[in-house]
């Protein structure tokens, strides 16, 4: 099979190497067209993400581990040490790699989304640029096939994965439609940006940001088109809000059950206080008040342990669907060795039944001569589908293209160039 692959990810090499090797849209071009400049070269596409760095090769001959991770480093940059972990794989393997990484079960987090839409991209932008083949056409869009189905009929995308995530599913789950909802962030750092991240793809636009520096809460304030808060936030703009995410390095719990009260008072609403801190910024006994809802950031934590578990039952359905759209690829390849004896088989045949009735097309009477052409073509039809049918099977079963070699020799015309082509192709094929 004309197909390998040489990559790193988030399991084999550091965040230091990775981005040191990952690709951009601008250099991409260039890069294909480099991977693609050696005459044994039939196809690339270039998989670069935060996570990976992979090259999808088709080439005419296997080429050797050392080979592929020195053509790896050259494009890359990277040097000889910072490409010892890079992994490849041939054939079958290649293409089973390409169909767990589609369905997010080759991702840091399992069932991860994006990386569907970055395996289109990639395999789109290599097309665009005429860099790929029918191996790679055909490989890719059966990956991209077995991504859906692995998201349609898998739940192995489901349920929050990181505790941004899920404190953004716990405030949809509360409140339903978060478009009107007002949040109050305590706290700039990275955990209350993550947050704000995940509740404003959820439609969230009322901000107010409090910070016990004001530089950093008048930056985040500004990216999310808020307010500024004082720090530490008040009964008023806990009043204000109807989700409260805290995340800040306080010794001490910066909202109180009093305060709480205080704002119930101002303000009669259900109200939702994610504590993302440690230690905690909220006073635990502000979930034994009407109306209030109180999560700390242990228990959000353990609804992501139990969606991660769950995810990692469903990877083994998605990964019996990968196995399925590889075994399919991998029959289809197995046939596809043979298509260019095949090609000749009908075309040669077809010659020869066109010369005869041409030949004999005098000694029928008119109302005869349609369904003598007709008969001819079915005869030709019954004979083709059953050699090529043969030839088929010899190569998807067997892994046996001798049937296919001798066909060429036996239909070889006065012009050989034809069939030594061909058979080199079937040489090249049963070199990998």
């Amino acid at each position: 099979m004309r197909l390998e692959v040489i990559g790193i990810n988030h399991s084999t090499t550091a965040v230091e190497v990775r981005e040191k090797a990952a690709i951009n849209a601008e250099s991409l071009p260039a890069q294909l067209s480099l991977l693609t400049a050696a005459e044994e070269m039939e196809g690339a596409v270039i998989l670069s993400t935060c996570n990976r760095t992979e090259f999808y090769l088709s080439p005419r001959l296997h080429v050797t581990k050392d080979s592929l991770r020195a053509l790896f480093a050259s494009i890359t940059d990277l040097d000889s040490s910072e490409t010892a972990n890079a992994y490849t794989f041939q054939d079958e393997r290649a293409v089973q790699h390409l169909m767990e990484v589609a369905s997010g079960l080759n991702s840091q987090i399992v069932g991860e989304t994006e990386i569907l839409g970055q395996v289109k991209d990639a395999y789109y932008r290599a097309l665009k640029l005429e860099r790929t083949n029918t191996v790679l056409n055909k490989v890719f869009l059966r990956a991209i096939e077995c991504g859906k189905e692995v998201r349609h009929r898998t739940a192995i995308t489901e349920g929050a994965v990181s505790v941004a995530s899920a404190a953004a599913q716990l405030a949809e789950k509360i409140f339903g439609n978060l478009q009107t909802g007002k949040v109050l962030l305590v706290g700039s750092g990275s955990t209350s940006r993550l947050a704000a991240t995940h509740l404003q793809s959820n439609g969230v636009v009322n901000w107010k940001v409090c910070n016990r520096t004001a530089e950093g809460a008048e930056q985040l304030a500004g990216e999310l088109n808020g307010t500024v808060a004082p720090f530490p936030p008040r009964a008023e703009e806990i009043a204000w809000a109807d989700l409260v995410v805290c995340a800040t390095s306080a010794p001490e719990p910066l909202i109180s059950r009093e305060m709480v009260q205080s704002a119930a008072r101002q303000r009669h609403a259900p109200r939702l206080f994610l504590d993302l801190a440690v230690p905690r910024d909220v006073e635990s006994s502000v979930r034994e008040l009407p109306e209030t809802y109180l999560f700390s950031v242990d228990e959000i934590q353990q609804m992501v342990t139990v969606n991660l578990q769950a995810r990692e039952k469903e990877a083994v359905r998605a990964e019996k669907i990968t196995m399925r759209h590889t075994g399919e690829f991998t029959d289809w390849y197995q046939e596809h060795r043979v298509v260019p004896t095949i090609v000749q088989v009908q075309n040669v045949l077809e010659g020869v039944r066109h010369d005869l009735f041409e030949e004999y097309e005098r000694r029928f009477c008119d109302d005869d001569r349609g369904e003598v052409e007709a008969f001819s073509r079915s005869l030709m039809r019954r004979v083709t589908s059953l050699i090529i049918g043969n030839m088929k099977k010899a190569s998807r079963i067997d892994n046996d293209l001798s049937l296919a070699r001798a066909i060429t020799f036996a239909l070889a015309t006065d012009d050989h160039t034809d069939v030594q082509q061909i058979v080199e192709k079937l040489d090249n094929e049963l070199s990998h």
